[in-house]
């Protein structure tokens, strides 16, 4: 946009020079035109008047004369010519007769017509001018007076004005772009640009700063709108966690009473048992809606952490259920970010909870890697199994089964989204879309794909905190953990 507006306001600002130096520059060469043509008339018509005044056969006594003149102008060819169109006289060279325009003057000069001046002198014009004028004696033409004149110099100056005036247009337009123009384009454009990183950082879940209300008058308007409607989205995402979470904790605690009672029967009528590990699951979908409602929340407080170091801590937890089946690599140096303290340990946890539910007995790859140098250093971590699928409910049926299609791999991470035929599997269908949504608050992404066989899950973690978050530096020391 700010291209686009520079480059209006230049070809304005060029029309607007061209229509001012255009009549000047053609009124230069009108002049020299006219100029031009009345010097070279006059002359023509003083030879005239010595012919008129001169005996019978003098035409012929003027060719000195006029030689001399034009040998005076330098640029002049001079004729008379007789009534029947014959030269009678001339300079120091006699003009060529073979021009239309020439025999045309000439043709009317003979029927007391003189002529006129031309209409401008023009770099780009070439042609002579021709001047002719006719001798007479009462009402009697005894003939013409005709000059063929070079106009390479009245056109030399006229070309010099015009490159002048060109690059003083164009020395005035650079000046006028670079003081005017460029600061009148940033003026317009900054709130735009403000407005779109606004946008830009309330789309992605996080709260837009305060704008700076300048340039015109209506984008001022609009980034007041904005804000209004920045505040009313922030308002009413706030009053939407606030009633899921009210929701939850007054269900929390009839639950929990619930679960209780349920244990003492349980103690005694072991038909209790599928009741209450549906209260249980019951309590982990609530734990989870209840997470899911915080995504986009600003409340999430990031710290300096060691990516690799969190990630070699929870595969030391899991190791023994996976009983020499993961294969690490990528974790052995430190890797700096500033993210959410279990931001880490939630992302190796869901993805190893799922491993160990839908492909209990496939290895299982962990491995991350480093991208990017400075503010755009990117850790991106791949968790891949060689089974079935993940807690929306896939897992392997026997040696040939393949795990995950690509139409089922695209479905993944949708809320409470599980395969029909996995109902019976413990989950709640929660896990990844509680795990993208933690991913994506924190700036980073979550790719999730089918392997052939099995389930890839790729994530990509920021090194630092986007735009419009607090957060220590994660150059920092990390803490021990």
């Amino acid at each position: 946009m700010r291209r686009r507006l520079l480059i209006l306001a230049i070809t304005l600002t060029a029309a607007v020079l061209t229509a001012l130096i255009a009549p000047l520059v053609t009124a230069y060469a009108e002049e020299r035109a006219v100029t031009l043509h009345e010097q070279r008339l006059a002359a023509a018509t003083r030879f005239a008047a010595l012919v008129d005044d001169s005996a019978s056969g003098a035409p012929a006594l003027l060719g000195p004369d006029l030689a001399r003149y034009d040998a005076v102008t330098g640029s002049t060819r001079s004729a008379v010519i007789g009534p029947d169109g014959s030269t009678l006289a001339f300079g120091a060279e006699a003009p060529v007769g073979s021009d239309p325009r020439y025999d045309d003057a000439v043709q009317r000069a003979l029927t007391g017509t003189p002529t006129t001046a031309p209409s401008a002198l023009w770099p780009w014009r070439t042609d002579p001018l021709i001047v002719a004028t006719p001798i007479g004696r009462d009402a009697q033409i005894l003939g013409a007076v005709v000059m063929v004149v070079d106009t390479a110099g009245p056109r030399g100056d006229v070309a010099t004005r015009l490159a002048v005036a060109v690059a003083g247009g164009i020395a005035l337009l650079a000046l006028v772009a670079f003081l005017v123009g460029v600061p009148l384009v940033a003026w317009v454009v900054r709130p735009v640009d403000q407005l779109t990183e606004r946008v830009q950082t309330l789309a992605s879940g996080r709260r837009p700063g305060a704008a700076e209300h300048a340039g015109p008058p209506e984008l001022r308007r609009l980034a007041t709108s904005f804000d209004e409607m920045a505040r009313a989205v922030e308002y009413s995402r706030s009053q939407q966690r606030d009633l899921i979470a009210d929701v939850s904790h007054q269900l929390a605690n009839p639950l929990t009473a619930m679960r209780l009672r349920l244990d003492g029967l349980a103690a005694d009528d072991p038909a209790v048992e599928p009741v209450l590990a549906e209260a249980d699951r019951m309590a982990r979908a609530l734990e989870g809606v209840i997470e899911v409602s915080r995504a986009g929340g600003h409340d999430r407080r990031r710290v300096p952490v060691d990516v690799a170091a969190q990630i070699r801590e929870r595969i030391a937890l899991w190791e023994p259920l996976f009983d020499g089946r993961l294969r690490v690599t990528g974790i052995e140096t430190e890797a700096p970010a500033v993210l959410e303290e279990d931001l880490v340990p939630t992302i190796v946890d869901t993805l190893l909870d799922n491993a160990a539910k839908y492909a209990p007995d496939s290895p299982v790859e962990i491995t991350l890697e480093r991208n990017g140098t400075g503010d755009a250093r990117r850790y991106v971590a791949t968790v891949r199994d060689h089974g079935g699928s993940t807690d929306t409910g896939l897992t392997s049926t026997g040696p040939t089964d393949t795990g995950l299609t690509d139409s089922e791999a695209a479905e993944l991470g949708e809320r409470f989204h599980r395969l029909p035929r996995h109902a019976d599997v413990d989950g709640t269908g929660l896990g990844l879309s509680i795990l993208v949504l933690r991913v994506r608050d924190a700036g980073g992404s979550v790719a999730i794909e089918a392997a052939h066989p099995g389930l890839r899950c790729v994530t990509t973690l920021p090194a630092r905190p986007g735009p419009g978050t607090s957060a220590a530096n994660p150059d920092a020391a990390v803490p021990a953990r």
